[in-house]
Order: C-alpha cells, then sequence, then structure tokens
C-alpha cells in the first residue's frame, strides 16, 4: 500500500505539518542532529514567480518543519549548464534561496564533488557520476515542482532525483539515451542509488505548458507527500486528468513493476482537488487528442540574444551561434530540447518542423 498524501495551501501557510500527520510527522523521518538534504528543484536561475525552481517559501516551510524534528536542513542541486560554483550562485540569487538561506540560517551546497557509482539494479546505467552533495547528506528529502516537461511530458518526483547527477552530463545522457522510454528507463536507474526518504511536492503554483523552463505559471494550491515517487506522480496525473501510463517513466516504471497495488489518499484524493484543463507542452499534444505525437523541433524566435547557453548544452551540436542569433542543423536535431530547457530569454519555441533525420524521439 502505497499512501500519497494531499492538501490544499498556499504559499503563506503550506501547512507541513498537516500534510505529513499521515505519516507520523516529520519526526518519522528526521533525527536529532542528522544533515538532512532538501532537493530542490534549481533548472535555472530565473524567479520564483516563473514557476521554474522549487518556490523559497514552500522550501522554507519544510525547512523549519526538518528543524523542529531535530534535523539540520541544507539545500542543494545541480542546475543545467556547468555544475560549478559561479552557476550556483547565480541560480540560488535568482530563485530566491539565497535570501532564503540568509534569512532562516540555511547552508547551500557549493560542493561539486562528484564520485562514479555501480548501479548494480541499473537497466541503462551500470555505472554514473553522482555528485557529493547527495551522497553526504544522512537523509534525503526531495521537493518536486509541479511542471511539464517537453521532453518527457511532465516532471514530477520520479524525475527529481536526476539533479543529482553533474550538470553538463545530464546533456551527454540526453544523446545517450534519445528516445523518450530508454531516457525515462536511465532516470529509474538513478531513483535506485539516491533514494530520498520523503517527496514533498510544490504544485502551489505549477507549471503548465511549454516547460520545464519556459512554460506559463498556474495555480494549482496543491501540496502533496509520499515516500514513494511513482505513486505520488500516479496521483498528480489523477488530479490533472492524463492517464498516468502515457508519461514515459510512468510507463517504464509500469514495465519494471514499480507501480504500486494498491494507493490509499488518507487527507484528500484525486477527485476532491481534481483540476481540468491543465496544458501539457504542444509535444504531448496527442495524450488529449489521441492523435499520433508530432515532430516538434527547437525553432529560434528573434528574442534571441545569442548569448550561447544553447549551444553549450546541446549533446549533439546541432545549435550554433551565428551572428547575433543561435541556429539549429535539424539533420544533427535529436529533439531533447535541452536547449528550450536553458535559454534564459524564451527565445525557442517548439514548432512542427521537417527533420532530415531518421530520428524518432518514442
Amino acid at each position: 500500500m502505497a499512501t500519497v498524501s494531499i492538501i490544499k495551501a498556499t504559499y503563506s501557510n503550506p501547512d507541513i505539518e498537516i500534510l505529513l500527520e499521515p505519516f507520523g510527522g516529520m519526526k518519522q523521518f528526521v533525527e536529532k542532529n542528522e544533515k538532512v538534504l532538501l532537493k530542490v528543484n534549481l533548472l535555472s536561475s530565473k524567479g520564483p514567480d516563473r514557476a521554474v525552481t522549487t518556490h523559497p517559501e514552500f522550501v522554507r516551510a519544510v525547512a523549519k518543519a526538518v528543524g523542529r524534528a531535530g534535523g539540520k536542513p541544507c539545500i542543494g542541486d545541480s542546475p543545467a549548464g556547468t555544475f560549478s560554483k559561479r552557476n550556483l550562485t547565480k541560480t540560488y540569487g535568482s530563485s530566491g534561496l539565497a535570501n532564503l538561506a540568509r534569512e532562516e540560517g540555511i547552508e547551500l551546497n557549493f560542493n561539486t564533488g562528484v564520485r562514479k557509482l555501480d548501479i548494480p539494479q541499473g537497466k541503462r546505467l551500470q555505472r554514473a557520476p553522482i555528485c557529493d552533495y547527495a551522497l553526504k547528506a544522512e537523509k534525503v528529502i526531495a521537493l518536486p515542482k509541479l511542471k511539464t516537461h517537453s521532453f518527457q511530458y511532465l516532471t514530477l518526483a520520479c524525475k527529481i532525483m536526476y539533479g543529482a547527477v553533474p550538470g553538463l552530463i545530464k546533456a551527454k545522457y540526453h544523446a545517450q539515451f534519445s528516445r523518450r522510454a530508454t531516457f525515462a528507463d536511465m532516470l529509474l536507474d538513478i531513483l535506485t542509488i539516491v533514494k530520498p526518504q520523503l517527496y514533498v511536492m510544490d504544485g502551489i503554483v505549477a507549471m503548465q505548458g511549454q516547460g520545464p523552463g519556459s512554460g506559463d505559471p498556474v495555480k494549482l494550491d496543491l501540496v502533496l507527500a509520499s515516500t514513494d515517487p511513482v505513486a505520488m506522480d500516479i496521483a498528480v496525473c489523477k488530479i490533472l486528468g492524463i492517464e498516468p501510463v502515457g508519461i514515459p517513466v510512468l510507463k517504464m516504471a509500469k514495465v519494471r513493476g514499480l507501480w504500486p497495488e494498491n494507493m490509499e489518499y488518507p487527507l484528500r484524493a484525486p477527485d476532491d482537488v481534481a483540476y481540468r484543463g491543465f496544458r501539457l507542452p504542444n509535444t504531448a499534444d496527442h495524450l488529449l487528442t489521441d492523435k499520433n505525437p508530432p515532430r516538434k523541433g527547437p525553432v529560434i524566435t528573434d528574442k534571441c540574444s545569442a548569448c550561447g547557453d544553447c549551444e553549450s548544452i546541446c549533446p549533439k551540436d546541432a545549435v550554433k551561434v551565428k551572428g547575433r542569433m543561435a541556429e539549429v542543423n535539424y539533420s544533427k536535431c535529436i529533439r531533447c530540447f535541452c536547449c528550450h530547457e536553458v535559454c534564459p530569454e524564451d527565445a525557442i519555441v517548439l514548432r512542427s518542423v521537417k527533420f532530415s533525420n531518421s530520428y524518432n524521439a518514442v
């Protein structure tokens, strides 16, 4: 039996204590003086109002709950791009987490060390580099953001620990596992070696549309908690009216026998908080229309500032800055949408384009 606790809440009062009552409270997960990593979603350096990162007030509420239980919270993630102190400083600042850390006296991770670990249960990976910050914590509480994702359709609990992989290696894996199903399988491999004790999801202001970096904020007022990431993600799909097996990582979790036989909702059930009209990315239109998956590709618009972030992140060197604008070589593009994720100007849109290669991201 997998338990998913669901409540309606706001950033001014996230009600973490009420949320965790069905589990016996935070004290069931944290012991006195333990270092507890709050693994946030810290994709890129955008403000909290953009719904790209876990909201600082949500992080504050969980950190205080950890403190009341006797633990010592710290905050960490590996954003897109180079895993460096400079990039971390920029992203912590823009996301509002640097101010939160100063106000509450919470440690921010700046350790960029990496270790290679064997993955005994891996289906796609047998060994992978994992960030030290995730390995040195005595406990891990994951704080995923409820968001869309142009490649994996939704980015929720099952994907949150991908941030334990150092920045540019994530782009490498997009090239290595260029099909949605194999990429999703790889995400589940990572979860077998870096296992949070608890997942607490920020769905108060979520992201719909062209996520994970350029979508639109949508007010859902939802907070969820579970010890089972698959159960949590299934619950989100039920709330949004999406067939769970249509989400690549949940489909592969089903194949691997990771779906719980039974799920219980001790506070509110998905039907109690159902939200209709949630917009998926246009790469996932087929989940709502039963049409064939579209062949969307990244298109550079005139918002482009030629900053080079897209060129740096592209695992296939398909994007190049030429003069005052980036260009996409569609003969190389594998439609991983990494460029779309990291663009600071929201200058990359996903539209139907003609590809000259035979790649099919199914």
